[in-house]
């Protein structure tokens, strides 16, 4: 047996940006500006945000109750796109995302798939908003493309009750990206500059004009390809944090799953405040023993939680029944 110890990256430091947008409301909704500049932290960016939704619920879906544990950022995705449902274009957004975030100190409670339908969408929005409550993130990928299927900032946008307006910041930046590259700037192109209004829109990675648009307070809205995805993330990670430190401890098994159960069972409900997951090797055949030999373990069981002294005392109770 053998006990691997593996802390989890610890949260980022805040940095300063440079750059400023504009937030601008339509009717009687809210009128803001919100400057990101040298000056402003990336945080507090985030918690104007959330507070924002939080007093706009009525129009946003934003929850009516706050989570369980109100230490627990949440963090929910959906993944746009009949592709994907058809099998056309495999998700790789989901895992990286979910690393992502962990490392943060950000659970993701909730993954959803759906097509490029504005019923869909907006009702996996309003329930994934609800899900993670007003201090937590929605993150939603695909659908912003030039396309008559790419719907996505048109159903997010009447999902929270907003309009859709021309970003002109965000043109200006298509106007030199084309440019360089001797391509027309014509009309469908432009379809990609209509973001919800009113939104924040966080400036886009060097070389690029895709811009990071965040809508209701916690909801953004990233294109499905991973490169982008993840670039823009990336780019704006000191908005994304949770609060402490999650640790992680990994002990391998050559024992089945089913030798051990009930034991681990009883060391879980003892253990509330860890998470404990037995995941077996998914190249461990049955069928040959003999190829299992070459393998390092047959399961692999992981504790996770904020309380270290927690997770390292239920991983020394698990340690002595596998």
């Amino acid at each position: 047996m053998r006990l691997f110890a593996a802390l989890v990256s610890r949260c980022p430091s805040l940095s300063q940006r440079h750059s400023t947008s504009t937030w601008s409301s339509p009717g009687s909704i809210w009128t803001h500006t919100a400057k990101i500049t040298n000056n402003t932290n990336y945080r507090t960016i985030a918690s104007q945000h959330r507070r924002w939704a939080h007093r706009h619920s009525t129009l946003a879906g934003a929850p009516e109750q706050p989570g369980d544990d109100v230490n627990t950022v949440k963090a929910a995705f959906m993944v746009i796109g009949d592709e994907i449902l058809s099998g056309s274009v495999q998700d790789s957004n989901t895992p990286w995302l979910a690393k992502f975030l962990r490392a943060r100190g950000v659970d993701l409670v909730r993954v959803e798939f759906v097509p490029d339908t504005f019923e869909d969408i907006g009702d996996s929005l309003l329930r994934l908003r609800r899900k993670v409550s007003e201090n937590g993130f929605v993150f939603t990928s695909g659908g912003i493309g030039p396309t008559h299927d790419d719907i996505s900032y048109q159903a997010i946008a009447k999902a929270l009750g907003l309009t859709i307006e021309l970003h002109q910041e965000t043109v200006e930046r298509m106007k030199v990206h084309y440019a360089e590259r001797n391509i027309e700037l014509n009309e469908a192109r432009l379809r990609m500059a209509q973001l919800p209004s009113p939104c924040t829109v966080l400036p886009p990675p060097e070389n690029s004009w895709v811009p990071l648009c965040c809508c209701g307070g916690n909801v953004y809205i990233l294109p499905g390809i991973p490169r982008l995805f993840t670039t823009m993330i990336e780019n704006h990670a000191d908005v994304f944090r949770g609060h402490g430190e999650i640790f992680t401890r990994e002990l391998f098994s050559q024992m089945g799953e089913g030798d051990f159960s009930e034991p681990l069972r009883r060391i879980a409900a003892e253990f509330k405040d860890v998470r404990i997951g037995s995941y077996p090797n998914t190249k461990w055949n049955m069928s040959n023993p003999a190829g299992n030999d070459a393998l390092d373990y047959r399961v692999k069981i992981i504790v996770e939680g904020k309380n270290q002294a927690l997770v390292d005392e239920a991983a020394a109770e698990i340690d002595k029944i596998v």
